[in-house]
């Protein structure tokens, strides 16, 4: 990593900073939800939340340690004091961080159900939580315990995680060196395998649930547009009816015409009332939406940019070492900024 030491020195400090605010965030929300949580608890929304921000607490914490962890001594890496077995704990624990799409897609196929299906927190707790629950579990920890035996967690320049050692066996795009790899062998492919594909396929994958969340908001405002309109007319034909001295009403016609009536009202509270609802949901969503891709689309980039030119761009690892530990704080900022109904 060809930088000067003064960049070296802000890779290095600048996760210390975000790491302890995505911590100090994901706890914020943690003790908001225990603090309450005979409550919160009984809802999939704050399960899911709270399974999101411990995976988030514990994450930061190891990002936050930067360049501590790795060996000391390794060659142009600033404030390494670390040894392999911390090094291997940082990277196991970083590896982790692939729980935090996975529970941002559960929150998005929450919403989705709620806004979209209209399901009720006991139907979606009964159908899908659970499952949804063991199945980011499952993935996470597999994935991570994955990277033990295959010794693939070294120093990866900001902190440890999935890379090649030594590092001059193998670049970042899985071109080998002249020297041969003593731990991490082909750690470029495990890097794709069991994290960024996964990552990039919740990303499509969230956002094509907010995109039918947003046509099912849509579809709602004019169903209620629709029954707007047809309630004013039924009432102007009405009123066009009373005012005629034609005595064709009889008591039970009159009385079934009122009713009717009353339905088509009741039915466009009922209506508006769920739209509010969803939209509630919507606007909630897009904001947990834009954190995750802030989270994540620099730390794409910065890979993607390692992988084709085997190098590493100072600008993308600055916002990478900014914005990939941060989620936690900025789901902070969601989660206050306003609750669902």
């Amino acid at each position: 990593m060809g930088f000067s030491m003064k960049q070296k020195q802000a890779l290095s400090i600048i996760p210390h900073i975000t790491g302890a605010l995505s911590i100090t965030g994901s706890l914020s929300i943690l003790y908001d939800i225990l603090s309450d949580r005979k409550r919160k608890l009984q809802r999939p929304y704050y399960r899911i939340l709270l399974g999101m921000s411990i995976f988030d607490a514990l994450t930061s914490f190891w990002v936050g340690l930067s360049t501590w962890p790795i060996p000391r001594g390794t060659p142009g890496v600033y404030a390494a004091v670390g040894t392999t077995a911390t090094c291997t704990a940082q990277g196991f624990f970083i590896q982790l961080m692939v729980m935090s799409p996975l529970y941002n897609l559960m929150l998005s196929i929450y919403y989705f159900l709620v806004g979209k299906h209209h399901l009720t927190d006991e139907e979606i707790a009964t159908r899908y939580e659970k499952f949804m629950h063991v199945c980011a579990l499952a993935v996470g920890f597999g994935f991570a315990i994955l990277g033990l035996p295959l010794t693939l967690y070294n120093n990866a320049n900001l902190w440890c995680w999935i890379a090649a050692y030594p590092p001059e066996c193998e670049d970042n795009s899985g071109e080998h060196g002249d020297v041969p790899c003593e731990r991490g062998h082909d750690s470029w492919l495990y890097r794709w395998i069991i994290f960024y594909i996964p990552v990039w396929i919740v990303i499509v994958v969230v956002t094509i649930i907010m995109y039918l969340l947003f046509c099912a908001v849509r579809n709602d405002e004019k169903k209620i547009v629709d029954l707007q309109l047809e309630h004013r007319n039924q009432r102007t034909s009405e009123t066009i009816s009373n005012s005629s001295n034609i005595p064709n009403d009889s008591l039970g016609f009159e009385n079934e015409r009122t009713s009717g009536k009353v339905d088509k009202s009741v039915l466009a509270f009922r209506q508006r009332d769920r739209l509010e609802r969803s939209n509630r949901l919507f606007q909630q969503a897009k904001f947990y939406l834009a954190v995750f891709y802030a989270t994540w689309v620099f730390v794409t980039i910065n890979r993607l940019i390692q992988l084709i030119s085997g190098g590493s761009s100072f600008a993308m690892m600055l916002l990478h070492s900014f914005f990939g530990p941060s989620q936690g704080f900025f789901n902070f900022l969601v989660y206050r900024h306003g609750s669902i109904a």
